[in-house]
C-alpha cells in the first residue's frame, strides 16, 4: 500500500519543484495549503499545551509545516530530497531519509509533523507504523482519497486535466509538468476510510478531520508503544 515503484518518480518530481514548491501548493490547493497547516498545529497546542518540544519533521520540504510551532522547540528535518532540506531554514538538524526506515530512537520525538508528504510514501503502512515507533504524537496532513465514489472521480479529473493548468500560472511548463505526478499519487493511496485503519493499528487517533471534500485530511494521533 503506496506508491511502491512510482516512489522514484515522485521523489525526482520533488526535486524539479523545489523552487516553486509553495507557490504551486497554493493554487493547488486555492490558497487553502498553509491554511490547513496552521489549523493542524493549532490543534495539536489545543490539546498539548506544551512548550518544549522535540520535533520531527518528516517531509519537511522547505519547512512550511515547522513554521507554525510555536514556543520553544528542536527541530529535525528529515526528507528524501537533499535540494528540499538544502532550503529549509526552519530546522536545527537536517537528515536525508525515507519514511520507512527512520534513523531515530524509539520514541525519541515529542511530535512527528507530516505535511503534505504522508502520501508520497512508497510503503505507507510501513511509514505509519515508523511514525508511531518514533514519536509520541503524530500531526499530519496530508492529500487524501475521498471515500465517496463520485467525489474520488472529480478529484482524478481534477488532478489529471486541471491541476497541471494552474500550477502553469506560477511555474515553468516543464516544472508544472510534474504536478501530474499528483493524479498517479492519488491512484495509489488507499482511501480515507482506510488511511483511518491503518493509523488506529500503530496509534490512537484523537481527531481525524477531511477537508476539500476529503481530498485533504488532517490527523492527530497518540502513538501506541
Amino acid at each position: 500500500m503506496g506508491l511502491g515503484e512510482e516512489w522514484h518518480v515522485v521523489r525526482e518530481a520533488y526535486r524539479r519543484i523545489t523552487r516553486v514548491y509553495e507557490r504551486a501548493n497554493m493554487l493547488a490547493t486555492l490558497g487553502k495549503v498553509d491554511r490547513w497547516r496552521r489549523e493542524a498545529v493549532a490543534l495539536f497546542y489545543s490539546l498539548n499545551g506544551r512548550v518544549t518540544l522535540k520535533v520531527l519533521d518528516a517531509g519537511a520540504g522547505p519547512g512550511n509545516m515547522a513554521r507554525h510551532l510555536r514556543g520553544v522547540r528542536y527541530v529535525v528535518a528529515l526528507d528524501a530530497t537533499p535540494e528540499m532540506l538544502y532550503v529549509n531554514d526552519v530546522a536545527d538538524d537536517r537528515v536525508v531519509g525515507v519514511f520507512e526506515h527512520m534513523p531515530f530512537r524509539d520514541k525519541w520525538f515529542d511530535l512527528l509533523l507530516a505535511g503534505y508528504s504522508l502520501h508520497a510514501a512508497a510503503n505507507l503502512e510501513r511509514a505509519v507504523a515508523e511514525f508511531s515507533r518514533v514519536s509520541n504524537f503524530q500531526l499530519v496532513v496530508s492529500i487524501g482519497k475521498p471515500d465517496s465514489g463520485f467525489v474520488r472521480r472529480l478529484l482524478l479529473i481534477y488532478t489529471k486535466h486541471i491541476l497541471p493548468r494552474l500550477v502553469c500560472l506560477a511555474a515553468p511548463r516543464e516544472v508544472c509538468a510534474e504536478y501530474e505526478k499528483i493524479h498517479a499519487i492519488v491512484l495509489a493511496i488507499p482511501p480515507n476510510s482506510k488511511l483511518r485503519e491503518v493509523v488506529s493499528r500503530y496509534a490512537t487517533l484523537i481527531t481525524f478531520r477531511e477537508k476539500g471534500f476529503g481530498s485533504v485530511y488532517i490527523y492527530l494521533a497518540k502513538s501506541t508503544s
